[in-house]
């Protein structure tokens, strides 16, 4: 029963067990909302199966199988930064590879530049704000940035 990473979006919370590995069933493809079921693997944590799926219909060791649910969707929230910098080649990559690598979103984003400056202006989906403050340090850390930080309204 191949698996693939769940990357849904939602976790699976398996009933009385924490920090799991878990994967979704290739065979099946669950998706949130699907009644589903948990078959414990030989040293790869759990495979998530649809209910319904005949490989788990078909499951000769029932004691295998536990109770799983989908967990709360992670939620993001939409927060406007401005990142101050001089212009240099590269300087847009090293933000958006950033930001991409700490798993947020960045749905818009604006870029100006006057007398070597550089302004810009993203639109970033968070999900607290300890991850916010830690892509904002991040964000400062780049070459030739000079200021990264949240845009108050006003």
């Amino acid at each position: 029963m191949p698996a693939q990473p769940a990357a849904t979006g939602h976790e699976v919370s398996v009933l009385g067990v924490s920090g799991l590995l878990t994967a979704r069933a290739r065979c099946c493809s669950p998706a949130p909302g699907d009644p589903i079921v948990g078959y414990v693997t030989r040293g790869r944590g759990v495979t998530i199966h649809r209910r319904d799926c005949p490989n788990v219909l078909r499951v000769a060791d029932k004691e295998r199988l536990i109770q799983v649910n989908w967990g709360q969707e992670r939620r993001t929230y939409p927060v406007s930064v401005r990142i101050r910098a001089y212009d240099r080649e590269g300087l847009m990559r090293d933000v958006s590879s950033l930001v991409a690598n700490e798993g947020i979103n960045m749905p818009s984003i604006n870029a100006t530049t006057k007398n070597s400056l550089a302004v810009l202006n993203l639109e970033l989906g968070v999900t607290d704000i300890s991850q916010l403050s830690r892509v904002l340090n991040r964000l400062e850390a780049l070459p030739n940035v000079l200021e990264a930080c949240r845009i108050r309204p006003g």
